[in-house]
């Protein structure tokens, strides 16, 4: 098992309540007597900033992992108690596709999380398969409901870490405007002839019937109006993209 700087048995008391730690199922995950809870603990800026976080907006975004408990004895190092959800999309998906019906829920739901973040003017930028959390029904739709999580970089647009270009984590998901910092006016700007270069002899691997714009994708891979809407999210340039408000009003979620 992964080491923790909880152990077992041991009994942690909340602002809100007291957990004896009864098993160990993660790192962070830890079975109490009658629930099962997520215990955040590491002594960095990010789990202060994640508490704050949830204070202001978990009120209002059903969609964002609530806060459950601070725990204060012992206070070293800090620790956050969060609800637990039985799984995140990345995994589900290994384990089974979702169906379009359950696709869409779980993009409503991150996108009226977003909605609310968006509207205070704070920025989420780790938006990634295994941050979006889900709870498991019997029968019918497969996802029960789906929560947003891991919230400890979402800040002020005026804040420091924005103004100062902080490293988003998880670089195969970043976009290009974290990348780019900011966005150039004009598309050459983002690549230099070296990295032209570099690119051109990457791609020469790559059978060229196969390389193609994503509008060119075909039905056979995604359906129309799968890729109209999915177009709208991706455009290079995010002056062109619509906000989360926006895309809740979008009709693919009607169709």
């Amino acid at each position: 098992m992964i080491s923790s700087p909880f152990g077992l048995g041991q009994l942690l008391k909340g602002k809100l309540s007291m957990y004896t730690l009864t098993k160990q199922l993660h790192q962070s995950i830890w079975l109490v007597i009658e629930e099962t809870v997520v215990i955040k603990s590491v002594r960095h800026f990010r789990l202060e900033n994640k508490r704050d976080v949830l204070k202001r907006f978990q009120a209002r975004a059903p969609s964002l992992r609530p806060l459950v408990d601070k725990i204060e004895d012992p206070s070293n190092p800090p620790a956050l108690i969060l609800k637990y959800l039985d799984n995140d999309v990345l995994h589900a998906l290994t384990a089974k596709k979702l169906t379009c019906p359950e696709v869409k829920y779980v993009i409503r739901n991150v996108l009226e999380a977003l909605k609310v973040i968006h509207k205070d003017s704070y920025i989420y930028t780790d938006i990634k398969p295994d941050n979006v959390l889900v709870n498991y029904r019997r029968g019918g739709t497969r996802i029960a409901n789906v929560k947003l999580a891991d919230y400890g970089s979402a800040v002020h647009n005026n804040s420091k870490y924005v103004k100062e270009g902080y490293l988003i984590k998880a670089p195969i998901f970043r976009s290009p405007k974290a990348q780019l910092r900011p966005f150039p006016l004009l598309y050459r700007e983002i690549a230099d002839e070296d990295t032209l270069t570099l690119f051109v002899y990457t791609i020469r691997g790559v059978p060229y019937k196969i390389i193609k714009p994503f509008q060119y994708i075909t039905e056979r891979e995604i359906t129309k109006e799968d890729k109209v809407f999915v177009l709208k999210i991706i455009k290079l340039n995010p002056r062109d993209r619509p906000t989360a408000k926006k895309l809740l009003q979008d009709k693919w979620f009607k169709e």
